[in-house]
């Protein structure tokens, strides 16, 4: 599992589209909407290497995460 949070302007993003845009595995297509604490959670992932990307209007980040049997990593955005 990816979970993490989204800012923008050094506060929560709430309502940011969180997406794996790439992986080196299959990855299914899902995507997160941030609660309003900017918190997002990406579950039902293969371990492996993705690319995720968070928007909110025009505003984009984007980070990649390596992601380990039996464990959950931590990505956090800044969209400015």
């Amino acid at each position: 599992m990816v979970i993490g949070r989204v800012l923008a302007d050094g506060h929560a993003a709430v309502e940011a589209t969180v997406m794996i845009i790439e992986g080196d595995v299959p990855h299914p297509d899902i995507a997160s909407i941030t609660d309003t604490s900017g918190a997002f959670q990406l579950g039902g992932l293969s371990p492996g290497w993705y690319n995720l990307e968070a928007r909110i209007g025009p505003r984009t980040a984007r980070r990649s995460v390596q992601l380990s049997a039996g464990e959950s990593a931590w990505v956090e955005f800044d969209l400015g």
